[in-house]
């Protein structure tokens, strides 16, 4: 799912993906064109300014990952360390977070929608404005079932105002608790 959504062509490029840079400058560069490669080069080892000097560095970094890890390792670093939603991070995270299972126990749809999130996971995710990220999601899905239409980067300033939804509460669980049981066990 987070391949149909974030990077469609993942597994034919090399860290770049220079059809969706041509499509984002003809698009007068409004909208985003980076890999799942480029963007673990980011996660990893750049700070998330907006420069031309971090892009740069970025797809060197990205060429240099897909030169030495295998596209299946690519994605799943990926997955291990993409925002979420806030304070989430990773796809186990995430899954148990909004949907209270391991990632292999997701739904399709709700693997459709964690996908979906990615684009803006502080202001579009399951617990958060959920409505923001159905269409995407559907699309998600139609493409994951053979339709053929693209699902489109978003915009922010694209996304209906919705009104906003109480995120659960996630019990936080005091670290000397945890400690004594662990402690304390037969």
């Amino acid at each position: 799912m987070v391949i149909i959504a974030e990077d469609s062509r993942f597994r034919t490029h090399h860290g770049i993906d220079f059809i969706e840079l041509r499509e984002a400058w003809a698009a007068g560069g409004h909208r985003g064109a980076s890999t799942i490669t480029q963007q673990l080069a980011k996660n990893l080892y750049l700070s998330p300014s907006r420069s031309l000097f971090r892009k740069l560095k970025e797809a060197v970094t990205a060429v240099r990952l897909e030169g030495a890890l295998s596209k299946p390792r690519i994605l799943e670093l990926y997955l291990d360390v993409a925002e979420w939603g806030p304070g989430i991070w990773g796809m186990n995270a995430a899954s148990r977070s909004y949907y209270g299972v391991s990632p292999a126990r997701l739904s399709n749809a709700q693997a459709a929608a964690l996908a979906a999130t990615l684009p803006q996971p502080r202001t579009s995710n399951p617990a958060y404005r959920p409505a923001r990220m159905l269409a995407r999601r559907d699309l998600i899905l139609a493409r994951y079932y053979g339709g053929r239409a693209p699902v489109p980067h978003i915009e922010e300033d694209s996304i209906p105002n919705l009104p906003e939804i109480e995120p659960p509460v996630i019990p936080v669980i005091p670290l000397d608790s945890v400690a004594d049981s662990l402690i304390h066990q037969p």
